[in-house]
């Protein structure tokens, strides 16, 4: 789930191959569109296919405070995000990604970790 459309110019609709799911969302979506997002493209597109592992790219660029993006998501929404993750496969790894504003990023990956020990 990523702004669309945003730099690199990647990730667009109808792009990727049949392992790649992008889902992009327009300037301005926030914790609403990233749940509704999850539940009804990522969630079952993940469990059609059964992983072993589920690996989250956890990024935090989305914030509403990130000084890149333009998306409204909130510490709440991270905190939710990460635990709706954990019910998708039977074990989970999680990598740290984007987040540019450093004031907010050790916050947010708080509420992410959070959300994944749920």
């Amino acid at each position: 789930m990523h702004q669309w459309p945003f730099y690199p110019g990647s990730g667009g609709p109808g792009e990727g191959g049949p392992t790649t799911l992008n889902v992009p969302l327009p300037a301005g979506s926030g914790d609403e569109d990233y749940l509704r997002a999850f539940d009804e493209v990522v969630a079952p597109a993940v469990r059609a296919f059964e992983p072993e592992l589920v690996l989250v790219s956890a990024g935090f660029d989305a914030h509403v405070d990130d000084p890149l993006a333009g998306m409204r998501v909130t510490a709440d929404g991270f905190r939710e995000l990460a635990s709706r993750s954990t019910e998708l496969g039977p074990r989970l790894a999680a990598v740290l990604e984007g987040g540019y504003d450093p004031g907010t990023l050790p916050s947010l990956v708080g509420a992410a970790r959070e959300g994944f020990s749920k």
